[in-house]
């Protein structure tokens, strides 16, 4: 069987779950859609169900890592968030965000893009050269 790979590129997954998701979904892009008129932006933003489970609706939303980059310059409040890396900050600012525009979802990271690296990484500007290892003598 021949498949296909989806050349899709990286995405931040923010989880989060409801209790009517065809109900909220037009409320959350609306919410999207208004950070993305400040962002001046159209950013390249999905959200779909991921299924239902004892009257809960979980989703995604996945987020370009450019928009949200973008979104760290407009809103320093991000930065101040408690989270160990910036996207979990994140998350916590876009869930006080929704919480103050009367939308109640909870929301957590799900999945973060990485560049997958084989190997050790190292930075040529950082290797010894000729002239160093002879002051060194």
């Amino acid at each position: 069987m021949n498949r296909k790979v989806v050349d899709k590129p990286p995405m931040i997954v923010v989880q989060g779950s409801c209790i009517d998701f065809e109900k909220e979904r037009p409320k959350i892009l609306e919410f999207i859609g208004t950070l993305e008129w400040g962002a001046h932006e159209k950013g390249k933003i999905e959200c779909s169900s991921s299924g239902k489970a004892l009257g809960w609706d979980f989703f995604q939303i996945y987020f370009d890592p450019g928009f949200v980059e973008k979104l760290l310059d407009l809103y320093p409040e991000i930065q101040k968030q408690e989270g160990n890396d910036i996207e979990q900050r994140f998350v916590l600012w876009l869930k006080m965000r929704m919480k103050k525009a009367k939308l109640e979802y909870y929301l957590k990271l799900k999945d973060v893009p990485h560049e997958a690296v084989k190997g050790f990484r190292l930075n040529p500007d950082h290797y010894r050269d000729d002239n160093e290892l002879e002051k060194l003598r």
